[in-house]
């Protein structure tokens, strides 16, 4: 495990070392980072000490199928979840896991929202195929540090903001969900168990540009995790699979009586 004060990115930093021919299991930390990215290119950045900015980088068979690859952004969402409860000695009913790797927390009050962004991302070089799979957790910010209104931080919903025993739950939590991975290429069972998408009422929103001739939202009820990770949601008795979109969690429509 390595940690550096400042850095462009924990990702890019990690994926330099291995187009520029490193290879082996690494971790490294950064306190600050300028230049963070998360899924669909959106920024992320944090002032110096409110967050823990970690990227693993893993060395991965030549053999593995392309499609096993979508299920390590969805460990790692699986991993925060684990090591936010263990250290803060939460359960789920304040911890949820959203379809496909969104950590919430407190949604039911003031201050509840997301947690952390994750990104992984494949680099192939001489010395074979990696992945880095980057994760940036909202620790000790306050409201006006938080990097959008729909966020929240650890010490904001009052739970520990230790973010050296916070790292130490993660990469344990990682460690064993990769291994998962690397042995059987997914973590879909164990994954299936804590999706709290499944059940609930959800509307899917895409990309304009995906959604060209198509609708731009879906409406139902999170139904199951498809083979690929995809989220299947039931219209109204029809199950369709999704690969990509942004999910929100629907509440359910008050009971008249």
């Amino acid at each position: 495990m390595s940690c550096v004060a400042r850095t462009d990115s924990t990702n890019a930093t990690l994926v330099r070392y291995v187009r520029e021919g490193g290879t082996g299991s690494r971790v490294l930390i950064a306190d600050r980072q300028d230049a963070g990215h998360g899924r669909f290119s959106r920024s992320w950045q944090a002032p110096a000490g409110t967050s823990l900015l970690m990227s693993v980088l893993v060395p991965v068979s030549a053999s593995r199928l392309a499609g096993d690859w979508g299920w390590l952004s969805m460990a790692a969402g699986l991993a925060v979840t684990e090591a936010v409860e263990r250290l803060a000695g939460i359960g789920r009913d304040r911890v949820t896991l959203k379809w496909p790797n969104d950590v919430l927390l407190d949604l039911d009050t003031d201050h509840g929202g997301k947690l952390c962004g994750i990104l992984s991302e494949r680099v192939d070089s001489p010395a074979g195929a990696h992945a880095v799979i980057g994760m940036g957790l909202n620790v000790r910010m306050d409201a006006d540090q938080l990097p959008v209104p729909t966020a929240t931080s650890m010490s904001l919903c009052g739970l520990p903001d230790d973010r050296e025993k916070l790292a130490a739950e993660l990469v344990l939590a990682l460690d064993r969900l990769i291994g998962v991975w690397l042995a059987t290429g997914t973590v879909r069972g164990i994954y299936r168990e804590r999706c709290d998408t499944i059940g609930t009422p959800v509307r899917l929103t895409f990309d304009p540009a995906r959604a060209e001739g198509g609708p731009a939202h879906v409406d139902g009820i999170g139904a199951d995790i498809d083979l690929d990770g995809s989220i299947v949601v039931d219209e109204q008795g029809r199950r369709r699979s999704f690969s990509a979109a942004d999910v929100q969690h629907l509440r359910p429509a008050p009971t008249l009586g």
